[in-house]
């Protein structure tokens, strides 16, 4: 397991990665995430958090979730937001809303 943060990156259960080395750092260090937003709503410089790169990853993420739960693997239209081989899936993928709270 991998916990992270702002300042803190560790692997669980510590006693198995005694011997791991972190590879280099290429991403520079956030001031911290109120500071960044700011910044980015300012126009200074996009967030290192962005909805660029953790918009397709949390999709990526909610789709495992989705094949799990329907008990097969998906094929994913991302253009359609559909799961072209697995009909079934569409209930983890959607809901109704009720009245006066539809999109």
């Amino acid at each position: 397991m991998l916990v992270a943060d702002y300042g803190r990156h560790e692997l669980y259960p510590k006693e198995k990665f005694t011997n791991v080395q972190p590879p280099p750092r290429t991403i520079p260090d956030s001031p911290g995430h109120k500071p960044e937003w700011l910044a980015a709503c300012k126009g200074a410089r996009p967030a290192l958090c962005n909805v660029d790169d953790t918009g397709p990853l949390t999709e990526t993420v909610l789709l495992g979730t989705a094949a799990h739960r329907a008990g097969r693997k998906l094929e994913w239209d991302a253009a359609k937001l559909k799961a072209t081989n697995c009909p079934e899936a569409e209930r983890f993928l959607r809901r109704e809303y009720r009245q006066g709270w539809e999109l």
